[in-house]
């Protein structure tokens, strides 16, 4: 019983990263120039080997990719000071996945030259990449673990959870999820299908748990979620 308390707990830290990577530091904003980019802009190409990474000042990226049935599957959401395709840019490799704007967004914009000569001079950017990219690891390991271990309704209470963290505004005595989030965008980020999640919701409508109000997600009481999800592990 122990042990399955122990497994429970390690996946409830890693599932935590799954959509906010680990944060950047101001100071990568020495090494790049600033881009700012509307809504659904692509940054990259999976059969391109970049030759620049990006930090996020304003606004939100994600990574996704499309599937060979044409859907798409989001992985993760970049919040402002998240770092991405780092990883790729300094071994020489294409990104298996695309990233691209979800809002207009402010971007730093650092080639591979610049980041490789301050990896000479500052050992406090090489641990600022290498955080970044082991909280990456370690996310998408958490990721594998709580997709085997975890139901799907856990799972989506875990990722309204989630929100309600960042973006939860208090609102009649509840938490309003102020973002839009639509079924089928759960459904993309948590790799189900939309009709899974539209179940879901209803039974968590029907045990009082979850509303909506004016197109967004109402999480009706923060403990009374907590405890459901309890009740699963």
């Amino acid at each position: 019983m122990e042990d399955d308390k122990k497994i429970d707990r390690t996946c409830d830290d890693q599932i935590r990263h799954l959509y906010y990577l680990p944060q950047g530091i101001a100071r990568l904003e020495e090494l790049g120039e600033v881009i700012r980019v509307g809504r659904d802009y692509e940054l990259n190409r999976v059969d391109e080997v970049p030759e620049y990474c990006y930090l996020v000042k304003e606004g939100r990226v994600i990574c996704y990719e499309l599937t060979f049935g044409g859907e798409q599957r989001i992985y993760s959401f970049m919040e402002p000071n998240s770092v991405f395709l780092e990883e790729c840019m300094l071994v020489d490799k294409p990104s298996p996945v695309l990233f691209k704007t979800m809002v207009p967004s402010t971007l730093v914009r650092i080639h591979k030259c610049a980041l490789k000569h301050a990896f000479k001079h500052d050992i406090d950017i090489v641990m600022d990449i290498c955080k970044s990219m082991a909280g990456k690891f370690l996310s998408a390991m958490g990721q594998i673990r709580c997709g085997q271990q975890k139901s799907a309704e856990w799972k989506i209470c875990r990722l309204l959870q989630i929100f309600m963290e960042h973006y939860g505004t208090g609102y009649d005595g509840k938490i309003l999820i102020a973002e839009k989030l639509s079924q089928q965008t759960i459904a993309d980020m948590l790799g189900m299908n939309r009709v899974t999640v539209s179940k879901k919701f209803k039974e968590l409508r029907d045990i009082s748990l979850l509303e909506q109000i004016n197109c967004y997600l109402c999480v009706r009481s923060a403990e009374a979620l907590q405890k459901h999800m309890e009740l699963m592990k």
